[in-house]
């Protein structure tokens, strides 16, 4: 019953202790939604309509954050996929100076598990999220990556690292840390689906910069003679338009026969071959990034034809190229690219193949168009390494998960403009951890002798020597192609079909999981590192990491 503004429980009514503290949590839970904490000076001022201090209130969001940690970690360790680890530096802006404050924190590594759960869902969560204060080589970068695996647990989910290009996991680094997962995790040491991934956003940003050179002092004056705006943007695909529009002016004689124009430095021949090349080059870069970044989120097995349209553009924009200046700069970017192209070739293959519009069609014509660059014999080696994951996940036991009917590509976290409208949708996620252990413990009761050796070595034979029979990767690959659609979603295709591919769906859910970008969206064309939240930049550590993780985990 109701008793005026009271709400009365089991004939009893709420006492002022109980309703400030529930006061205190759904501020807390608010705040970390909406990602601030309200200054001291603002708490002090309210003091009299407030219960609580800003001390209890940052008590309450590390409590918070304790208590859906230990959900993600439950969740995770109990996950029937695999995990990709993304690695990433952001930064406040370069103009910062840390000597307003020895308080403020500057830059920040921020890292995130990528899946796709039984529902199909591609999922993104923040693991960490740090102040640094500087980053020396890749030793630091193995630490953190293998303190968050074992705070989490998840020794034996992660199959890859998302790494930056500018400051990557090494050879030497990554073997490191493959080899002590390996240690630790057990499973993975058997396991040929272990990719170390290059994000794609950087490799174009850095051709764009590649591009850019020295070009910073004339896009300036440009942009003064043009009028863009107050300062330049940092993002390259709005450079790119800007400097298009600018060619295109004087192409028309704009600037020469406007006589407004002419109180202002006129860029010169060589700057005028400088703008053109950009964005000739850079106008080949942005039409794939647009495909890949803008839009409905990419998975992996999106990337390999349109690289493949890049790297086609881009030498037929050398073979044609007509200054030497020109001809220079699409060498160096072709460089970066075959660079990136020869490491990613695997991964972005293989998911392509795991794509029904696909399959190994695209994958072979594009190999018989690349005779001569030694590319021609790379289909069967996709198809062996394709062969031997399969083999690998029919020996070692995998079973369907149940299949959901309400599955999207969705993320499984609240998006930026739920938490902008402070919406917080009900949903049933809390019980989705519980009910996931369930399951996983109902699909993990031996049906075999789980302690006898020799047994168990008689099943991985068995399991392997069905594969001499049509397997259903065989089965797959007989089939036609389908259609082309450009809206096809390839998740959503392979969990409808999860019934009759009962294992190569778990083998495909795993590769299209695996994100091939870190930044999504404009976030892509970041000219530099990207930024962080500015309320950030003056918390405590553990409260930043408390109210980023939180923030990523608010449907839990």
């Amino acid at each position: 019953m109701e008793d005026g503004n009271e709400i009365v429980v089991d004939n009893q009514i709420p006492t002022q202790a109980e309703k400030n503290t529930k006061f205190l949590r759904d501020t807390a839970e608010l705040l970390i939604r909406t990602a601030r904490i309200p200054p001291h000076g603002f708490v002090q001022h309210l003091g009299p309509y407030l219960p609580f201090r800003v001390s209890q209130l940052e008590r309450q969001v590390l409590k918070i954050h304790k208590e859906r940690k230990d959900k993600v970690k439950k969740f995770l360790k109990n996950f029937q996929g695999k995990l990709t680890i993304s690695y990433d530096l952001v930064a406040h802006d370069d103009e910062w100076d840390n000597s307003y404050s020895i308080d403020f924190h500057k830059d920040f590594v921020c890292m995130s598990a990528h899946f796709v759960d039984h529902k199909c869902k591609v999922g993104k969560w923040i693991l960490g999220y740090y102040p640094i204060e500087y980053v020396r080589g890749e030793k630091v970068a193995v630490y953190r990556i293998k303190n968050i695996i074992h705070d989490y647990e998840i020794e034996d989910k992660v199959s890859a690292l998302l790494v930056s290009n500018y400051r990557g996991l090494g050879r030497k680094a990554f073997d490191c840390f493959r080899k002590w997962i390996e240690k630790k995790g057990g499973k993975v040491s058997n396991n040929p689906f272990f990719f170390r991934i290059y994000c794609c956003s950087d490799l174009f940003r850095l051709m764009a910069r590649d591009l850019f050179g020295n070009m910073d002092s004339l896009l300036e004056d440009i942009r003064v003679m043009v009028g863009w705006g107050k300062m330049t943007s940092t993002n390259w695909n709005v450079s790119l338009c800007n400097l298009q529009g600018a060619l295109d002016m004087e192409d028309k004689n704009v600037f020469a026969e406007d006589e407004y124009y002419q109180e202002f430095d006129q860029p010169s021949d060589e700057d005028w071959i400088m703008i053109r090349t950009f964005c000739k080059l850079g106008g080949c870069i942005y039409k794939v990034a647009k495909e890949l970044f803008e839009g409905e989120y990419s998975t992996s097995n999106l990337y390999f034809h349109l690289l493949a349209e890049l790297k086609v553009m881009l030498n037929q924009e050398l073979a044609s190229g007509d200054t030497k200046y020109f001809r220079r700069k699409a060498k160096k970017i072709l460089k970066r690219f075959d660079k990136y192209w020869k490491i990613m070739f695997l991964v972005l293959a293989t998911a392509s193949v795991l794509d029904p519009r696909f399959k190994m069609k695209y994958l072979q014509f594009y190999c018989s168009k690349e005779i001569a660059n030694h590319e021609g014999s790379k289909a069967e080696t996709v198809l062996d390494y394709l062969r031997n994951l399969y083999a690998h996940y029919a020996a070692s036991g995998i079973r369907p998960q149940p299949e959901c009917m309400d599955a999207t590509t969705d993320s499984i976290f609240c998006s930026s403009e739920e938490v902008k409208e402070g919406v917080e949708e009900e949903s049933d996620d809390e019980e989705y951890g519980e009910e996931e252990g369930q399951k996983d413990k109902e699909e993990k009761k031996p049906d075999a002798y789980e302690g006898f050796a020799l047994f168990q070595e008689f099943l991985k034979f068995e399991g392997s020597s069905r594969e001499f029979d049509e397997s259903e990767l065989d089965s797959y690959l007989k089939e036609p192609v389908m259609e082309w659609n450009k809206d096809f979603n390839a998740l959503e295709w392979w969990r409808e079909e999860g019934q009759k591919y009962p294992i190569l769906s778990r083998v495909a859910r795993d590769i299209l999981s695996i994100p091939i970008s870190r930044a999504t969206s404009f976030d892509a064309y970041v000219a530099d590192k990207r930024e962080c939240p500015e309320f950030v930049v003056s918390m405590k550590a553990k409260l930043v990491n408390a109210m980023m993780c939180s923030k990523s985990w608010s449907r839990l």
